[in-house]
């Protein structure tokens, strides 16, 4: 079982409307079900990168990347460059967009392209729940603005 416990404590934290949440990010937690995300993310956690899931699964981990994208922002510290790259190559992902090829010399978008390259064909589910985790490790590291 994965240990989201870090996210789903911000996420109920922006339901609450704390102050500490900014109301960007407290809007963006608006309507989520924690129980029907957990679920959903344990299954698409023990799936493969392919596999599909079904239109409730779907919507609720759409709506928790969605918020997930929001809460990176309330870390206490700016995660590093290899820690941003997975949050790039899951969005693009989870978004359904593509990446342009970099130029020869533009050795960092090298790097973003070959990694976006190997997950590109993932399932936006498995994207979403992937961006999720990556959002979860980070709370857990930096913790949130208080």
């Amino acid at each position: 079982m994965s240990d989201i416990a870090p996210f789903i404590a911000v996420l109920e934290s922006a339901q609450k409307k704390e102050s500490k949440i900014t109301e960007d990010v407290q809007q963006a937690a608006e309507g989520i079900d924690i129980d029907a995300l957990k679920a959903a993310y344990e299954k698409v956690a023990e799936q493969g990168e392919f596999e599909s899931v079904d239109a409730a699964e779907k919507d609720v981990l759409n709506k928790a990347f969605e918020f997930a994208a929001k809460a990176v922002m309330l870390l206490k510290t700016s995660p590093g460059l290899l820690e941003k790259k997975d949050l790039y190559i899951y969005f693009k992902v989870s978004k359904g967009e593509a990446m342009e090829k970099p130029g020869m010399m533009d050795f960092q978008k090298k790097q973003l392209f070959g990694a976006w390259e190997k997950v590109k064909d993932y399932n936006p589910s498995k994207a979403n729940q992937l961006y999720i985790a990556h959002v979860n490790n980070l709370i857990a590291k930096y913790g949130t603005r208080e």
